[in-house]
């Protein structure tokens, strides 16, 4: 049951257990029938701990983490790479300690040789003082954006996309490219369908035939004509397939952004390889400069509609089934503090990609 239920439900259990385990219950009648149903399994579970005051304290102590900062884990490796080449091998070895292990395989794999020598066994650092290893840390995780990722969220919206991990943003783009390279080529004859069929993989060839016959009504004309434009910007004779489809989607996402987003992409670049970063990056640069016809919230429900489809289907978690567009950008660009401008972020993914 508890991986059914979220932070805030978890908190106020393991608060209640250890403040007055014998009225722990008593909460539930103070609750909706789902947090009642949820407290209750939560407490039969917590009160079954053994040392039971250690243990709320030590769930109490995770959950306040948890929704600090999602941990290294959340950053692509490309991202982290970049910044211990500055860091002292004696450092490096113990951020190591703090990833998980494919992030440490990509790292000393692409680390300079000479530098990868000198980074001392991972064992070493169990013997540096916990604390002295907390400051380390902290301080290098400092040169990232905060992500406060949460389940606590009763509806999720375009604002928690940097939620999805960095296949599940792949696969979205993928899903994205599909729906922007039907729309291209909606009114297109069955011969030139099957040339474009023959050129993608099977799966995908599949979705974008399924796509074109469901196409929604509503799509405006001047969407039409935009992803016309994009596909034709396109050297389709030197890129592959799936990367033919990720263009036409980070393209279709830039353009769903609109003022005060600047922090979402921010944490969705953190998310990607760099080089697709980048190219996210350059879109919505060339957008500004050139304003669309098509307003940016006609866009975002279309990526709605898509990852609310893609939850039902499984391909990520089903919590997006009920995406919606509730939270504004305003509401969460004040949440966060950058690191880094604008600007200064665009010479960083350069430099990366």
């Amino acid at each position: 049951m508890e991986a059914n239920t979220n932070n805030r439900q978890r908190m106020i259990a393991a608060l209640s257990v250890q403040n007055d385990a014998e009225a722990a219950n008593e909460l539930s009648d103070f609750m909706s029938n789902d947090d009642s149903e949820a407290h209750a399994s939560l407490v039969k579970n917590y009160l079954n701990e053994e040392n039971r005051e250690y243990s709320m304290r030590r769930i109490v102590k995770h959950l306040v983490s948890s929704e600090k900062f999602s941990s290294l884990s959340e950053v692509h490796p490309a991202w982290i790479l970049e910044k211990l080449r500055d860091e002292p091998p004696r450092v490096i070895g113990i951020i190591l300690r703090f990833l998980p292990s494919q992030h440490v395989r990509y790292i000393l794999k692409n680390l300079p040789p000479i530098l990868c020598q000198q980074v001392p066994n991972m064992v070493e650092s169990f013997s540096v003082d916990p604390e002295i290893l907390d400051v380390i840390r902290r301080k290098f995780e400092s040169n990232f954006i905060t992500m406060r990722i949460t389940r606590s969220i009763d509806h999720l919206g375009f604002e928690n996309l940097y939620y999805l991990k960095e296949a599940e943003l792949e696969e979205m783009f993928i899903e994205l490219g599909i729906t922007e390279l039907a729309i291209a080529l909606s009114t297109m004859s069955t011969k030139v369908l099957r040339i474009i069929y023959n050129r993608l993989d099977l799966k995908d060839a599949r979705r974008l035939k399924a796509k074109i016959k469901e196409l929604p009504a509503d799509i405006s004309s001047e969407i039409y004509r935009q992803a016309r434009s994009s596909l034709l910007q396109i050297d389709c004779e030197r890129v592959g397939p799936k990367q033919l489809l990720k263009i036409l989607g980070l393209g279709a996402f830039a353009e769903a952004v609109g003022h005060g987003h600047d922090q979402l992409i921010r944490m969705i670049q953190q998310r990607l390889d760099p080089k697709d970063g980048y190219m996210l990056k350059r879109y919505i640069d060339e957008k500004r400069v050139r304003p669309s016809a098509v307003s940016p919230e006609e866009r975002r429900h279309m990526i709605l509609r898509t990852v609310a489809a893609m939850a039902r289907e499984e391909r990520i978690e089903a919590a997006w089934k009920g995406f919606s567009s509730d939270t504004t950008a305003e509401e969460s660009s004040d949440k966060f503090d950058s690191p880094l401008s604008w600007d200064e972020e665009t010479n960083t993914l350069h430099q990366l990609a």
